[in-house]
């Protein structure tokens, strides 16, 4: 019987995936259209991605639905597509986790988390905490309707639209939620988030309000590898940590990231001395990291 992804990251490392917006620009995404729209334009590309994940050892696959609340489709004019977008991410996944699951028949378990962003907008100045909250008990609805297992709340840089997601998306629908946010570091050599939030304080609130995981992405992994050690200082909880492969560059016209699986798996032992036990990748990286990631530390138990 399959475990509650809680209880797993409670006891074991956890291998989560890792990029989604390098891959689907090589399947063809252009700046026409936003990611989410490939779900319906080219559901096999994005089904594939995810399954590549998964073969690599992803034991959580994330949506496609990172920028899928009304909020932020609205600021391309397609709000009223909130419920086909997220609704076509999460089965693709979980088709996804289902061919796996039949194509290996190993008993690793494995699960989809449903991708929620930020909003784009700044709460209670271009809008309201419960237009704020609408937007994200909105989309985590669909998404749960659809299949997902958690959600992962990611990519925040304000600590309160964070704590809106996290309590909207618990009262919704009652599934585990996993929450990371984006630290910078301050000309003084301490880290905080665009919004000026510390490390204390965000952990302190989240997990006092009910997050069931903490952590840190889209940042450079030699820095967040300090996050985390200042995170595992404060708990025992589970901490994610998922950084991107180096600093994004422009080359013909494409956004690239120069870092290497090899060069950033090289940093998996201070990762995990550091505290980290929800591993993975955010911007730039690829499956070939997964994997590397996977044979090291998934089904081993926790030691932070």
């Amino acid at each position: 019987m399959k475990r509650g992804i809680v209880r797993l990251v409670e006891d074991e490392y956890v291998v989560l995936d890792g990029g989604m917006g390098t891959l689907l620009q090589e399947s063809g995404l252009s700046s026409e259209y936003i990611p989410e729209e490939w779900n319906i334009l080219h559901p096999e590309a994005v089904r594939d991605i995810h399954l590549s994940y998964f073969r690599a050892g992803a034991q959580i696959v994330e949506t496609n639905t990172f920028g899928g609340s009304e909020i932020k489709l609205g600021m391309r004019g397609k709000a009223e597509r909130v419920k086909e977008l997220n609704g076509a991410g999460a089965r693709l996944a979980v088709e996804a986790l289902k061919r796996c699951e039949t194509e290996k028949d190993d008993g690793v378990q494995r699960f989809v988390a449903g991708s929620v962003g930020p909003t784009g907008q700044m709460v209670g100045i271009n809008v309201t905490e419960d237009e704020v909250k609408g937007a994200f008990a909105s989309q985590g609805a669909v998404l749960a309707e659809n299949g997902v297992d958690l959600f992962l709340v990611e990519t925040m840089m304000d600590l309160n639209e964070a704590a809106l997601a996290l309590s909207s998306l618990k009262e919704e629908t009652g599934l585990p939620v996993f929450l990371s946010l984006v630290f910078n570091r301050t000309k003084k050599g301490d880290y905080r988030t665009l919004f000026g939030n510390a490390i204390g304080d965000s952990v302190k609130r989240l997990l006092d309000e009910g997050a069931d995981a903490v952590g840190t992405n889209c940042g450079l992994i030699s820095e967040y590898i300090e996050v985390i050690g200042q995170m595992r200082s404060l708990t025992d909880a589970p901490l994610i940590m998922y950084p991107n492969a180096g600093l994004p560059k422009i080359k013909d016209g494409v956004t690239v990231f120069d870092q290497t699986p090899d060069y950033m798996v090289s940093f998996l032992d201070k990762e995990i001395k550091a505290g980290a036990t929800i591993i993975g990748g955010c911007c730039g990286t690829t499956p070939e990291y997964t994997r590397l990631i996977a044979e090291r530390v998934k089904g081993k138990k926790r030691s932070n």
